[in-house]
């Protein structure tokens, strides 16, 4: 058998029946896009999406959070600039480090199951 290993992707949902994602990797790899760069206009293109997209993206993480997570400052001469709140710092290195606990506790699972 060729060597093998788990693929985990976490993602957060809404509490409810129907369970509506608002936070996966792509928002994960957004927020720190637009950490590195200083604008989400930057951020997008990195990552390939549409600047609109982006922000409904920033909007739902937002309305489901109930905390600011992106501060924007409007663009002039020298083009707009967004960095992430306090808040949305704070949410960023939790999710992440909740995101690195669930791949070592899945490594142990299948370490468990399939060996070394």
């Amino acid at each position: 058998m060729k060597k093998i290993k788990p693929a985990v992707k976490v993602s957060l949902v809404t509490d409810g029946k129907r369970g509506l994602p608002f936070c996966g990797p792509g928002m994960v790899t957004l927020l720190e896009a637009i950490d590195k760069t200083g604008s989400v206009r930057d951020a997008v293109a990195l990552m390939g999406i549409s600047y609109s997209k982006g922000w409904k993206l920033l909007a739902r993480l937002e309305e489901y959070l109930q905390i600011p997570v992106v501060d924007r400052q409007q663009g002039g001469r020298g083009g707009g600039k967004s960095a992430l709140t306090p808040e949305g710092a704070q949410f960023l290195e939790k999710h992440t480090a909740f995101i690195a606990d669930c791949k070592e506790a899945v490594d142990k699972v299948f370490e468990k199951h399939y060996g070394g």
